[in-house]
Order: structure tokens, then C-alpha cells, then sequence
């Protein structure tokens, strides 16, 4: 796609930011060109001051550097938060472990001799409260009670046959949060990566200076940074709000999966759509439309492939930079272990994840592989019991079958070892985020973004079963996963499926 080809979809785009009136949505499908569509239309904007919200700090730069437009400019709300709160607070400085130090203050505790259980209780308030910082900034109590329940942040057992229950905690984190919001006697203070977006928001310190705002992957963000960048536009000024919320799907960690939907009747804003993919090819563009009906496949697009094999047949057929995507993160592991046994380089996507992994490998301080294994069956049993007796069979049902997806990753990612510091050493090794010609097996949420001109999706992975999941969120994310296809998608299936 050229600047001599736009389509009438971008052409309209483009007319709404040259003399459009109000504010705008533009709902964005997968691989439509929704980037070069918006940096082209700021082109066309006569605003004197334009910022371009971008999600993080690279695809900051990215923006920046291909901006035409010389009075606008692409910032992370992060980085515009932050400084508000140096204006609010000169000379503050970043402390990372601000939230523990607040919340023991919050506790009445402090000092360097602290009890071990008032730094339990001080890393359960913390998290807390830090969630409420991105997704209740004026939040109460009872608020950050149904949060703390939805993500499974609250007191473990122990705590709580010591009094330290889930009210108290709440209670404890809300004062916390009122604690982060103010500087010290000084008029000074620190804060941390939740306070540059809470600390603005909450103290109202924002005053709108830009007349056309620009938000990006409005799918992705969470509450608090959503008021902050409407904080941003001045008397008059205008708000273009761009996203797909059918590729909503972190609904897990804060973000505001119904943003685009609010925002448009907040603003009482027009809406355009970006529905012609320039990424897919017709096969698999008439796929995703049975999720996505809208989605519409370029004139110029080729036909594609899209084909069954069984799992036998995925490890020899693989090759370096296809992607094999999942739902889940156990079915990886044993993927990626084969392919690795056949002489083909692989990796599993996210750092983070192989972080976590281990970490709860090191909580149940397994002597050995077999105890893990027995340590882990009464973890997953334990947590079920818990999650269930406070959020019911059918709210707790989503947390438990993550918790299943941990159990049987785990396990798989033993096959073949004698001790948990090869275990370990494993885990380091599989979850990675870089390296190139490799076979990349991640999972959907890490996919998101990226796109392969193979794509193979283990199919059994999709099928969620359990209770209480949310229908919209489960679709969502298979359309990001067929969606990250250019030329080929290959269903990987079970035999009899296949047949």
C-alpha cells in the first residue's frame, strides 16, 4: 500500500481530520493500516499542538520518527504523566519499591526491622493498591474489594487466620493510594511507574494543552490512562480514539475492554471504520469473518492457504520464523521440546511468563521433581478451594483453569530431567524474546502485534470448556490469532479431527 492508493475508507479518515467537527472513533480491523492511515491524517490536521498517544516508549519513537506533521508530536501517557508530576512535585525522583515502602506505611509500619507478616501483608496491599491506581483511581474501599476478588491479589490462608482479611487489606490499600497521591513535608516526593499516570489523574493536575488528541490502541489501555489522555485536550479541541475492540483481550491485567464503545458515547464522537486488512490473504480473511463479520480482505489480496495437519505431522513440517500460536501456554511446551529434539531452533515467547513460572516453582520449595509435582497438584487444589469459596464456581472458574494451564505447563516442561535447578535451567533457556530464525511458539496475547507469513494454531488449545468465561474475550482472541497470518494458516488438529 502506497500514499497513491488510499481507499475510500482512508480518504474519509483523511477529510475528518482536514474539516471534521467533534471528536472520532475509528475502529480499526487487523493489519488495515490503521498506523499509516493515522499518521497520514495528523498530516492533514490544522490544530497547532497534537500529541499521538502510543502505547510504550518504542512505539513512541517509532511514531515520532515518522510523523510529517511538525507540530504534532507521539508521547506515551507514561512519559506526559510523569511530567505533570515533576511540575507538581520538583526534584521527585523514581523510586520502584514506593508502593511496599507506602503500603507498610499504611500498615503503621516502618523502619528496617520489619515482621515477616507485615511484609506479607505489605506485598498483598501493594498489589492491590496498584491496581487500583490503573483501574480506580477515586476508588473506594469496596471497589478495590471487587478488584483485588476479580484478580486474585487478595491474602493467602495464612494471612487471614492471622486477622489480615480482604476488607482489611482493602482498607489498608486505600490509604495507601491516598498516601501515593500526596508528596512529603517538603513539597517533594518520589513515585513509581503507576503513580506518573495515577498521581495527574487523581490530583486532577492536568490541564489541556493540545487541540487534537490522538489515542492509540485504545483496546489496550486501562482506565486511568484512558481519563488522562481526555484530561489532555484543550476547550474546543478535538479527540480521535483508534482501536479494534474485537482484539480486546487483556481484560486480565486492567485494560478496558469496553473503552472504544464508552469513549464514543462519552464524546459523542462519529465513527469510521477500517475494515480492509492489507495483511491477510482471502482465506483466511473469510475465517476470521466468522468472528468479525466486518473484516474485509483487499481487492489486491492473494488467495492464501489455509489447511489441516495432525500434531504428528506439526514437528517436521515447522520451520524457522513460523509462528505456533496457543491459547494456552502448556501445549507449547511439548511442541517446542519435540522441535527442538528434531534439530530446529525454537523458543517459547515471553520472558515474563518463564519468569512467573519460576517463581512459583521457588514458593513451593520442591526438594525434588516428584515433590514438585505433588506440591503443585496441592497448590492448584488448594487455590480452586479458595478461588471458589470467595467469587463462586462460575466467577472463579476462568483464574482456575489458568492455574490448571500453570500445573500442566510445569509438568510438561520436567520430560526428561532429574532436578529442579535443570528445571530451572530450562525455563531460562525456552522462554525467551529474542533470537531469530526460530521455530516461535507463544501464546496469543504474546502474538499480539506480530504476524508471520506462516501461522499454525494448536486447535485443541481454543476449545475453553469450563464455566464463566467470557464468550466476547474467547472470540477476540482467536480472531488475533488467525489474524497474524499473511500468506499460509495451517490448523493443527488431532487425528480423527483431521480425518
Amino acid at each position: 500500500m502506497t500514499n497513491r492508493s488510499w481507499s475510500a475508507q482512508q480518504e474519509a479518515i483523511f477529510s475528518f481530520f482536514k474539516t471534521g467537527q467533534g471528536n472520532l472513533v475509528v475502529r480499526a480491523r487487523a493489519g488495515t493500516g490503521k498506523t499509516t492511515t493515522i499518521l497520514e491524517g495528523i498530516t492533514y490536521a490544522p490544530e497547532q499542538k497534537i500529541v499521538l498517544c502510543a502505547f510504550n516508549k518504542r512505539i513512541a519513537k517509532e511514531l515520532q520518527d515518522k510523523l510529517k506533521n511538525p507540530r504534532a508530536e507521539a508521547k506515551t501517557l507514561h512519559g506526559i504523566g510523569c511530567g505533570y508530576v515533576l511540575r507538581a512535585w520538583p526534584g521527585s525522583e523514581l523510586e520502584e519499591d514506593r508502593g511496599f515502602r507506602l503500603a507498610l506505611e499504611a500498615m503503621g509500619e516502618g523502619g528496617t526491622d520489619v515482621p515477616g507478616t507485615a511484609k506479607k501483608v505489605a506485598n498483598v496491599v501493594k498489589r492491590i493498591a496498584a491496581m487500583g491506581k490503573n483501574m480506580a483511581p477515586f476508588g473506594s474501599q469496596a471497589q478495590l474489594e471487587e478488584i483485588a476478588l476479580d484478580f486474585d491479589i487478595g491474602p493467602d490462608e495464612d494471612l487471614e487466620d492471622q486477622g489480615y482479611g480482604l476488607e482489611l487489606c482493602c482498607k489498608i490499600a486505600v490509604k495507601a493510594m491516598l498516601l501515593a497521591s500526596r508528596p512529603n513535608a517538603y513539597g517533594q516526593s518520589t513515585y513509581d511507574f503507576d503513580d506518573m499516570l495515577f498521581v495527574p489523574v487523581r490530583n486532577r493536575l492536568v490541564r489541556g494543552k493540545y487541540g487534537m488528541v490522538v489515542v492509540d490502541e485504545a483496546q489496550d489501555m486501562n482506565a486511568t490512562q484512558i481519563l488522562l489522555a481526555q484530561s489532555l485536550v484543550k476547550a474546543g479541541g478535538r479527540v480521535v480514539v483508534v482501536g479494534d475492540d474485537r482484539q480486546a483481550i487483556y481484560g486480565f491485567r486492567g485494560a478496558d475492554s469496553g473503552s472504544i464503545d464508552r469513549l464514543k458515547t462519552e464524546l459523542k464522537a462519529t465513527e469510521l471504520g477500517l475494515t480492509i486488512t492489507y495483511r491477510c490473504p482471502k482465506v483466511v480473511v473469510a475465517e476470521a469473518q466468522t468472528i468479525v463479520p466486518d473484516y474485509q480482505a483487499a481487492p489486491s489480496a492473494p488467495e492464501g492457504i489455509l489447511r489441516a495437519i495432525t500434531e504428528e505431522a506439526l514437528v517436521s513440517q515447522v520451520q524457522p520464523n513460523d509462528f505456533v500460536l496457543s491459547r494456552k501456554n502448556a501445549p507449547l511446551v511439548g511442541f517446542c521440546l519435540a522441535v527442538l529434539r528434531a534439530g530446529k531452533r525454537a523458543r517459547i515467547e515471553g520472558r515474563d511468563i518463564g519468569a512467573g513460572i519460576i517463581k512459583l516453582v521457588e514458593k513451593l520449595k520442591a526438594r525434588d521433581l516428584v515433590s514438585l509435582e505433588k506440591k503443585l497438584t496441592e497448590w492448584e487444589a488448594k487455590e480452586a478451594r479458595k478461588l471458589e469459596a470467595k467469587l463462586g464456581k462460575e466467577k472463579s472458574a476462568s483464574k482456575i483453569a489458568q492455574n490448571k494451564d500453570m500445573h500442566a505447563t510445569i509438568s510438561a516442561l520436567t520430560e526428561g530431567l532429574a532436578t529442579v535447578a535443570e528445571l530451572v535451567a530450562r525455563i531460562n533457556q525456552l522462554f525467551s524474546d529474542n533470537g531469530t530464525n526460530q521455530v516461535i511458539f507463544s501464546s496469543v496475547h504474546k502474538a499480539k502485534g506480530l504476524e508471520a507469513d506462516r501461522v499454525f494454531t494448536i486447535e485443541d488449545s481454543f476449545v475453553i470448556r469450563h464455566p464463566g468465561v467470557d464468550p466476547t474475550e474467547e472470540a477476540n482472541i482467536r480472531y488475533v490469532a488467525l489474524t497474524r497470518a499473511k500468506a499460509e494458516l495451517v490448523f493443527v488438529q488431532v487425528k480423527e479431527e483431521v480425518a
